[in-house]
């Protein structure tokens, strides 16, 4: 993908769709330094493409968090939230993000309650809440969620974070 989006770029320079499947192809390689390029590059060009701008602005929040360029991340987020104060995705990953670093919980806590009360059977989303639970030592909060979450999914994750939460309200044994 990135060789055939450079191609097209040669071809068609100012074509912003392209300079995102540039971008994307970039994240996942992990190559992220080309991918934030690609992706400022997708934003100057979107013009009146709301929906371009907004995928650009997802990635670039994605992307700067992996290059812990948090306050680059964060500002990605918030003008993503600017934009449409209900994006699900962009809350969950901003309050995971957040829960991440032990950073502004309190925000993370209200955005990712705001995400599981329109998506209350969505286990990424129960998980994210209940890390950011975690992360505010709310234990039996936690496993109260991770308990939800895994009704509908046993991804390892969520196993995981379930495991950390009984471990920490003294369950040991059924934590590991």
């Amino acid at each position: 993908l990135v060789v055939d989006a450079t191609t097209a770029i040669d071809f068609y320079p100012n074509q912003a769709p392209l300079w995102y499947f540039k971008a994307l192809a970039y994240y996942n390689l992990k190559k992220y330094p080309a991918a934030i390029e690609s992706l400022e590059e997708t934003k100057s060009l979107s013009g009146s493409n709301e929906q371009l701008r907004m995928q650009a602005l997802t990635l670039l929040a994605d992307t700067y968090n992996e290059t812990k360029e948090y306050d680059k991340s964060d500002a990605a987020f918030e003008e993503i939230l600017k934009r449409d104060k209900n994006n699900d995705y962009a809350l969950n990953n901003y309050s995971y993000y957040l829960s991440l670093r032990k950073d502004k919980l309190d925000l993370a806590k209200s955005m990712s309650a705001q995400v599981v009360g329109r998506n209350p059977n969505e286990p990424n989303y129960i998980d994210t809440y209940a890390w950011v639970l975690y992360q505010m030592k709310d234990y039996e909060g936690a496993k109260v969620q991770l308990e939800k979450a895994l009704v509908n999914s046993q991804d390892g994750t969520i196993l995981e974070h379930y495991g950390d939460a009984l471990y920490q309200l003294g369950d040991k044994n059924k934590a590991l």
